[in-house]
């Protein structure tokens, strides 16, 4: 408890905008480093399936393709990240308000346990920084918890706001509804971590299986001259490797909708 209090709160500085959960924002260095990967991966299909500079350039369009991609995994990891700091912060919560804090007081208690174990520039902590400045200006906490449901888009917040709305107009045990959701999102969240333990090994199979057909190409190109030159510089082994090249995609984004599973 000595190195919580030793945690200095200040929530008006370098307060942050709020945040849409469903797009992602490139910061200049991750826009420049994601460009820079995908330009050079089309130059390896290019030159692999195409032998073409001009092929390079048409399919560099194809790069907005993989930052939207990109942009929304990367929501997807946000958004779990948001959802176990949501739950450590409910269960701070609902060891504050067993102490005899308010519900408003047990809130902002619990920005010193986040900073503690996620740091100050966190999902959760940045959210909190932004409910403790709508409390200042007197919007009510449920208020702020329900936009914060609505922007972040995460099922269990949405459904600790609702219960909590009706708690708090009706008197509910607040304390013992809190303490509830947050072993319900907690189990939720280990039988995601069993999952993902169970794919993991077909997740590494997955991107294996990605570049195995870039290695082929490349070894039998280099260990056979000449072996695929009757496909590339016509128009019928354009066609052929575009469809190769589809079709490689295609399978691509199934397996990733397989390995995508939602609890």
């Amino acid at each position: 408890m000595k190195c919580i209090k030793n945690v200095k709160v200040n929530y008006r500085s370098r307060l942050p905008p709020e945040t849409d959960y469903a797009t992602y924002r490139f910061s200049r260095q991750e826009l420049f480093m994601y460009f820079l990967s995908g330009g050079v991966f089309m130059a390896v299909v290019s030159w692999l399936f195409y032998d073409s500079v001009i092929a390079w350039a048409l399919l560099m369009p194809l790069v907005a393709y993989f930052l939207k991609d990109k942009g929304r995994f990367l929501c997807i990891e946000r958004k779990r990240r948001l959802e176990i700091e949501f739950r450590e912060v409910i269960l701070s919560v609902a060891s504050n308000l067993q102490a005899g804090y308010s519900i408003e007081n047990a809130f902002q208690e619990s920005y010193k346990d986040v900073v503690l174990l996620y740091g100050s520039e966190s999902v959760m902590a940045k959210e909190l920084k932004l409910i403790f400045r709508k409390l200042g200006n007197n919007v009510p906490l449920e208020h702020a918890l329900a936009n914060l449901a609505d922007r972040s888009g995460v099922r269990d917040i949405r459904d600790f706001t609702d219960v909590f709305q009706i708690a708090k107009r009706g008197g509910g045990d607040l304390r013992g509804i809190i303490t509830n959701t947050a072993e319900i999102i907690g189990e939720k969240q280990e039988i995601r971590r069993e999952i993902e333990t169970v794919v993991s090994e077909k997740r590494l199979e997955q991107q294996i299986m990605r570049y195995i057909p870039f290695f082929i190409i490349f070894y039998i190109s280099l260990t056979t001259k000449g072996y695929f030159k009757s496909l590339y510089h016509n128009l019928f082994g354009w066609i052929f490797m575009t469809v190769c090249l589809a079709v490689y995609i295609a399978a691509c984004r199934i397996s990733d909708r397989i390995l995508n599973i939602d609890v």
